[in-house]
């Protein structure tokens, strides 16, 4: 097929891949599904590109865009005639401001700063053909492989001209999803920067774009960039080297290359033999998912295996003929690719000479023991290289070694509250901050059990710790509601309008070194709107003062959160009948220790108010006495469950009484009295092995009060 028509001959896919064809005389665009890839991406264990998918998705959303991408993609093609006839144009190098938006829900997906400079790295690297492994490049094509004298730099101003790192962080779920709404999120002028999104999820794909002629009409202009998933950026953190060739890739797109086989997304088609990128020193070939050097595929042509903008996954190189359609794409007014370079916007976006204008820093926790870690990360901008950390408790750390100052580790020895400040500089200025109260150190033990909160004294106080995304939305003690006593804990959900927006209520430290089982109990008043919301209430616990937490329970919105019927008002619970009570038993011998504690978590999803009253810790010591003032009148646990042999049962009440313990088979006959008599709080045994099996249910039933256990016998 001639390079420079696009004619079109149908490849033959999948029976689930569908497709649309949109062609002129001088316009090929074809836009397929991913579907027919997913028998190589189990192979790979990898994902790949959704460019074509994406510009399916933009043309079912801006229809009336389709012409204008057509005549678009005709001058641009005409542009890219002229720079051939100048053997690709001049050399100048045009440098490009990047902007991250890192849309993430408190997850992986919420990649550090190192991994996108990482990622910028990589995409410099490839495009100025500095990669080591060019060496690698087989024979055929190292006299074509091209430096592309493009460089990416993250942007030091945002649109306002106000001092940024070039990243944004957006918290929502909609980076499961990966697709324009997610866009929708936020946007830069694309005329300034190339945007990239990075989530958890690029719409199916490791990363998308659309060519510049799809996006030219302005209707489309908030859709350009790349969306990219958080483990295909860059070489480290939640990706690999293996995987961060696919920002060059998508850039390649970006830039108005096609796929090394044509302008399809299925790599290994006999059929792309008769379709072309238009590129006319990359031969035409069925594309490959391998790395296959040596491979031939359409003629008598070694196929461009190690192309970027193949799917091998061993890329090494652009070539010359991808140089010049890259540099067309820069150079022209299509999608204002052109207005990007220029000295104006360069100086607008600040990327000639970024300034250190901000001195910033988080920290994986900021609550630990006396004798635990903290670890700071250093997020100021731009071009800090001397540092000076003053950690509060007279110790202070100076330097100019990234290895060691910019990122310290620093062990509190004694309990207290710590205000931090860091000092940055770049040889010219430095500037500081510092975060007062920034760090809670606890004893082990703060508090012995039993342990009731109501409420009713003055909070916060040294029991609890709050940690809020939003200081204006926050947990408070209020008087208009309570199940007992006079008051309770209110978060005011009704007018926040952060979605999974995260308020921590965390206890202090505990001492249940002594304790064989413990129980946590609360009440809670919630309620939906009218329309249903999907709020979380999240109870953690942790046995290592919160380095780790497991979550022991989870109530949902749509499920067990509510206690009272849907309200489209402000909701405050009117009666104790507006309130759901929860008991956990806690028997795990790693959360037995003097360093316990207890968080809840609400995760805001746009519902209602929540409080919180009458939280209890109580539970039975490692000699069987009953601790606390208040316990549950009856509780039982089964354990090991699902059990082939031995059984243990752990009765949980208040005092001795008289018990019956019976196990019924699944049509409801009783196959085996386990016990009958005066029976104590505490733990006994019994052997199913004898037993067929099935589901059980163990009934127990002490002076009237019954419970019913299932038993899964293997």
């Amino acid at each position: 097929m001639d390079k420079r028509t696009g004619e079109l001959l149908l490849c033959s896919f999948k029976k689930t891949c569908t497709f649309l064809i949109f062609m002129t005389k001088n316009f090929l665009l074809i836009v397929v599904c991913l579907l027919g890839l997913s028998s190589i991406a189990q192979q790979h264990e990898v994902k790949y590109c959704g460019q074509t998918e994406a510009t399916e998705r933009l043309f079912n959303r801006f229809p009336h865009t389709i012409v204008d991408a057509d005549l678009a993609n005709v001058a641009l093609e005409r542009h890219t005639d002229e720079m051939l006839q100048m053997r690709g144009g001049n050399d100048e190098i045009y440098v490009i401001p990047v902007v991250f938006h890192i849309i993430h829900n408190n997850g992986a997906e919420n990649i550090s700063g190192e991994q996108i400079s990482d990622a910028i790295e990589v995409l410099n690297r490839d495009f100025r053909k500095q990669n080591a492994d060019t060496s690698l490049i087989v024979d055929a094509f190292v006299d074509v492989a091209a430096d592309i004298d493009v460089e990416f730099r993250l942007a030091g101003l945002d649109p306002e001209g106000d001092c940024h790192s070039g990243i944004n962080r957006i918290v929502s779920d909609l980076t499961y999803e990966g697709d324009d709404d997610m866009k929708d999120l936020i946007s830069w002028p694309r005329n300034s920067y190339l945007q990239i999104w990075v989530c958890a999820d690029a719409a199916g794909a490791a990363g998308y774009t659309n060519l510049p002629a799809s996006v030219n009409n302005i209707w489309a202009a908030g859709e350009d960039g790349i969306v990219l998933r958080h483990d295909y950026c860059g070489s480290i953190g939640t990706s690999n080297v293996v995987r961060s060739r696919t920002l060059t890739h998508e850039v390649g797109h970006w830039l108005n290359l096609y796929h090394t086989w044509g302008s399809g997304n299925n790599p290994g088609q006999a059929g792309n033999c008769n379709m072309d990128d238009l590129v006319s020193d990359t031969p035409n070939t069925v594309g490959w998912s391998s790395c296959d050097t040596d491979g031939f595929s359409c003629g008598n042509e070694i196929d461009n295996v190690q192309n970027y903008m193949e799917y091998s996954y061993c890329s090494r190189m652009f070539t010359n003929g991808q140089r010049t359609r890259m540099r067309a794409a820069l150079t022209s007014s299509v999608a204002q690719r052109n207005q990007l370079w220029n000295s104006a916007n360069l100086l607008e976006t600040g990327v000639f000479e970024p300034v250190l204008c901000a001195a910033a820093f988080i920290v994986d926790r900021p609550s630990v023991c006396e004798g635990e870690n903290v670890q700071f990360f250093d997020q100021s901008y731009h071009g800090a290289n001397t540092w000076t950390w003053n950690f509060g408790d007279g110790n202070i750390l100076a330097g100019s070694d990234p290895e060691v100052h910019k990122n310290p580790l620093h062990t509190y020895s004694s309990p207290g509250t710590y205000t931090v400040e860091l000092v940055v500089g770049n040889g010219v200025t430095e500037i500081s901050t510092a975060l007062e109260n920034f760090i809670s150190v606890l004893p082990g033990g703060v508090n012995d059990q039993p342990f009731t909160e109501g409420f009713e004294n003055a909070f916060p106080d040294d029991n609890w710790h709050i940690y809020n995304q939003n200081d204006d939305l926050t947990w408070n003690v209020v008087t208009a509601a309570s199940y007992s006593g006079d008051k309770s804990l209110k978060l005011s959900n009704w007018n926040n309008d952060i979605q999974d927006n995260i308020d921590e209520l965390i206890s202090a430290t505990f001492d249940l070194s002594e304790m064989d089982t413990v129980w946590l109990s609360y009440k809670w008043a919630y309620a939906n709107r009218v329309n249903e919301t999907d709020d979380r209430l999240r109870i953690s616990v942790s046995g290592n003062c919160g380095e780790t937490w497991f979550l022991k329970k989870l109530h949902k919105g749509f499920t067990d959160l509510p206690s009272a019927n849907p309200i489209n008002s402000s909701f405050t619970p009117s009666s104790q009948d507006q309130w759901n009570e929860k008991t956990l038993i806690l028997d795990d011998q790693d959360w037995m220790t003097d360093r316990f504690r207890f968080k809840f978590e609400f995760v805001a999803k746009g519902g209602n108010n929540i409080y919180l009253d009458d939280i209890n810790l109580y539970g039975i010591d490692s000699t069987g006495v009953f601790v606390g003032e208040i316990a549950p009148s009856l509780a039982l646990q089964v354990f090991p469950n699902p059990s082939d042999g031995q059984t243990t049962i752990q009765l949980f009440t208040q005092k001795s009484a008289n018990t019956s313990i019976k196990l019924y088979n699944g049509l409801g006959q009783v196959c085996r009295e386990v016990y009958n008599g005066n029976l104590a709080p505490g733990k006994f045994q019994f052997n199913v092995s004898q037993l067929t099996a099935g589901v059980y249910t163990i009934v127990l039933d002490q002076e009237g009060s019954t419970l019913t256990q299932k038993v899964v016998v293997r």
